[in-house]
């Protein structure tokens, strides 16, 4: 099967509009029409551009779920040397020989040039996101009458990768999180060192345990453990749409497609909505939402028959700009669609790269849904540019450090 790699490697240019937004009394996510919207009365007609999960949304919620389509703006742009690193990774990176990592590649896209659904996979795995993020996000559990609870947190993520002086080629990434409500779980918190090639290296984590004031070592949560602040509705290895070892899964590169992906959801991320603006009964508000029709990598995951997974079976869209896993597509044991997680995206100028405003995993049989990532109404939005943590702040020290 033969890709075209000759679109891959690429700096966006800037548009006519983007230079003059400082003229604007409103920025174009607030003035732009979309050019068409895609109904469950008129989704056929469009489904050579549509997913085998975004077809059973509109089935699933035929009255309500809608998807408004805008001008393909290819926003995603990064830093020059990022670009750069990309490039020079094209002759030196290679899968290792368990396909559970990769070696030879600088700070930016491994494979820029993929030939193989594991190098696209590790493409997502390694994309960029800055140096540092600070956030302060807020995660929904959605039931099937629109009602949701609330768990906020405080998160601090060191991209390793991405560092000049990274003394672990291993590792991906250092996250400490605190939570900061609710109230009957406010003040609990956690420490992740994320490798980039988990087999050969386990993810380590640890938790503050605010009962006894004392750090303990948590449980190598992975693959399809359930995450318990989402009610059972996201998997360890759903978070980020897909994350972790690739060893429990057979992987295969399908066709590129172009598909109508959530992109630019600047509107989604203002601050003057509300989250009971966003949060309906089923889906999120699709006033808000915004799709592109992008090029994308299809690869699919199938589970190998000694082990077990909630999953049999996952279909990943990978955007071929941002390398940003944007929709999951996943089966349970009888082969049946069962979930179905999106996320919406958004180009970020102040990292400057593409990242999700927001991430929803669906559940179809119980109609409910999770949302990752809520900063509406925050009152602080994600820093990119904050001095860098030491080593010794993601230690179990740091961690009491951070969550108190």
């Amino acid at each position: 099967m033969h890709f075209q790699k000759n679109f891959i490697i690429r700096q966006t240019k800037p548009l006519l509009f983007l230079l003059l937004i400082g003229l604007m009394p409103l920025s174009y996510a607030e003035t732009e029409q979309p050019l068409f919207t895609i109904t469950h009365q008129n989704h056929q007609q469009y489904q050579q551009h549509l997913t085998v999960g975004q077809i059973a949304l509109f089935n699933t919620y035929p009255d309500s779920f809608k998807m408004p389509v805008y001008t393909s703006r290819r926003s995603h742009k990064e830093p020059d040397w990022v670009t750069a690193n990309s490039h020079a990774n094209i002759k030196t990176a290679k899968l290792n020989a368990t396909g559970t990592g990769f070696t030879g590649a600088q700070a930016g896209i491994p494979f820029a040039e993929p030939e193989s659904a594991l190098e696209v996979y590790f493409n997502h795995i390694a994309r960029w996101r800055g140096k540092q993020l600070v956030s302060h996000a807020s995660d929904a559990n959605v039931s099937e009458n629109g009602e949701f609870q609330l768990t906020s947190r405080e998160s601090l993520i060191r991209f390793n990768y991405y560092l000049e002086d990274n003394s672990n080629p291993n590792r991906l990434f250092s996250v400490l999180s605190k939570t900061t409500s609710p109230a009957t779980k406010a003040g609990g918190g956690g420490l992740v060192l994320e490798p980039i090639d988990q087999i050969e290296e386990a993810r380590n984590a640890w938790l503050w345990d605010k009962g006894r004031r004392r750090v303990i070592r948590a449980p190598n949560v992975a693959y399809d453990q359930p995450v318990n602040s989402a009610n059972g509705l996201r998997t360890a290895d759903d978070t980020d749409i897909i994350n972790g070892s690739p060893d429990r899964f057979d992987w295969q590169l399908l066709e590129q497609r172009e598909i109508y992906i959530p992109y630019n959801n600047q509107k989604l991320a203002s601050k003057q909505l509300s989250y009971a603006d966003i949060l309906k009964a089923g889906h999120i508000n699709p006033e808000h939402t915004r799709y592109e029709l992008h090029k994308v990598w299809v690869i699919r995951a199938t589970l190998k028959s000694e082990w077990r997974h909630l999953y049999s079976q996952r279909d990943f869209y990978i955007d071929a700009d941002s390398w940003s896993a944007v929709i999951a597509d996943q089966y349970d044991k009888q082969g049946q669609l069962f979930r179905v997680s999106l996320s919406y995206l958004n180009q970020d100028d102040n990292m400057p790269g593409t990242f999700p405003v927001i991430n929803v995993y669906h559940d179809l049989n119980s109609k409910r849904y999770h949302v990752m990532g809520l900063q509406n109404e925050s009152n602080k939005s994600n820093d990119y540019n904050s001095k860098l943590a030491k080593d010794n702040m993601f230690t179990s020290n740091g961690l009491k450090r951070f969550v108190k």
